[in-house]
């Protein structure tokens, strides 16, 4: 299943074209790799992409057949992280996978 796909089928994007635009800019990475829409997904592929102020890291459990319920969504995925950025970088252009940066020490 296309990895564009998955995330909107899943709902853990809304929209599709949301999912698009996440791939093109290099922001989901498939098991730490940045991957672009049309990528091949596997069960048991850990995925990691920011999502308004908090970045995710889940574990692809089953590839959906069809349209998802709400209440099944849960059975395609696990969620391994939900780390939660300020709200500051949230909409910024840093990259939410980069490490914290250091404030120079005045000795």
């Amino acid at each position: 299943m296309r990895l564009d796909a998955f995330l909107k089928k899943s709902l853990l994007i809304k929209r599709r074209e949301l999912a698009n635009q996440l791939c093109d800019e290099g922001m989901v990475r498939v098991n730490g790799t940045p991957r672009k829409a049309s990528h091949e997904l596997k069960v048991q592929d850990e995925l990691e992409f920011p999502l308004y102020n908090r970045v995710l890291k889940v574990r692809v459990l089953d590839l959906p057949g069809g349209n998802v319920k709400k209440a099944d969504q849960w059975s395609l995925f696990e969620v391994l992280e939900d780390k939660r950025l300020p709200l500051d970088l949230a909409y910024s252009d840093e990259d939410p996978f980069a490490p914290p940066h250091k404030t120079p020490r005045n000795h």
